[in-house]
């Protein structure tokens, strides 16, 4: 059996453990670590420990997963893999491209494995869209439109100041919110050449970080990309993604896969297993962790890389590059 240690025990740990709960047999969390000593009754049947170096020094743990604030998630992993403990690590990889490199030599190394939790990419509808497009039955790609309009108050910066501080979140809605989304679009389009983009506050004026960003990219072979995001709406809307064909439009919303054809749209695949977290986040968080342990236990498996992850990162730095200045800005 796995032994699962957790650092950082806010909102988004408790969907990894009711996850790594459901998978008994398989793995069991037998130590967590919060610098926040009012959160020890959070720990249940686990050990808790307020130093991570501590937890694992003296755990032996198989596996960490890092729940902290995204300035944290780097130097937690470092410290993880120079002790042999593989990384299962929240969105974002890092604060910015800078960052996630910093951390890459400590997986080069094949001793331990750094995974990141781009979930979204375990959806049965994002697959099934993937596999449309290798198969080409459609035609050709034309072009892709992401949206997230969801919302954060002031109520939300103000209970976790960190997250409206560009030193330690790293950014706003494309970094905090969106970045699953502008992760698929880039894996359905393909290799980006250059991407224009705004960034900016248009409610939430107390922050350091943008509420409002929007971009167009493009991508090889003249396929266009369209982002919109903001958490400025009065309520967490599903996600969108619009990907448009020589022979049809496919939605990705609301947990489904759908095909527009002459007029008629049709359900090509639908999330159907049992929620481990908010509606709109999305049901693959278990997939993506099970797909990690597996791998870790030499049972198969599979996990999205640092490599993976940061072609995102890549994307949202070069669009507040090009709000900066105004201008496109070249892979």
């Amino acid at each position: 059996m796995l032994r699962i240690g957790i650092a950082g025990l806010g909102v988004i740990s408790e969907i990894h453990r009711k996850v790594i709960g459901s998978l008994q047999g398989e793995a069991k969390v037998t130590a967590v670590c919060d610098c926040d000593i009012r959160k020890k009754e959070k720990a249940l049947d686990a050990v808790f420990y307020t130093d991570l170096a501590q937890m694992l020094k003296i755990e032996k743990l198989d596996c960490l997963h890092i729940c902290l604030p995204h300035h944290l998630h780097v130097p937690a992993a470092k410290l993880a893999a120079s002790m042999g403990v593989s990384v299962f690590m929240e969105k974002p990889a890092g604060l910015n491209t800078e960052d996630i490199d910093s951390l890459l030599p400590f997986g080069e190394a094949g001793r331990i494995h750094l995974g990141v939790c781009l979930q979204h990419r375990y959806d049965a509808s994002v697959r099934k869209m993937l596999k449309i497009l290798e198969e080409g039955s459609y035609g050709k790609l034309k072009g892709c439109k992401a949206v997230v309009t969801w919302n954060r108050t002031g109520d939300y910066y103000n209970r976790d100041p960190w997250r409206g501080k560009t030193a330690e979140a790293g950014g706003g809605v494309m970094l905090s919110q969106a970045i699953h989304i502008m992760d698929l679009m880039e894996l359905f389009c393909g290799k980006p050449v250059w991407t224009k983009g705004m960034t900016g506050n248009l409610f939430l004026e107390d922050i350091e970080v943008e509420d409002t960003a929007c971009s167009f990219t493009m991508f090889e072979h003249d396929v266009h990309g369209v982002f919109y995001g903001t958490v400025t709406h009065c309520r967490n809307s599903s996600t969108e993604l619009e990907i448009t064909t020589e022979k049809g439009i496919f939605f990705l919303r609301n947990d489904k896969l759908t095909v527009l054809e002459d007029g008629q749209e049709t359900v090509l695949a639908e999330e159907c297993e049992e929620s481990k977290g908010k509606d709109y986040y999305g049901y693959s968080h278990s997939r993506a962790i099970r797909e990690f342990y597996h791998m870790l236990a030499g049972n198969g498996g599979s996990f999205i890389s640092l490599e993976e992850a940061r072609k995102v990162s890549v994307l949202i730095d070069k669009i507040w590059e090009s709000a900066e200045t105004g201008k496109r800005v070249y892979w």
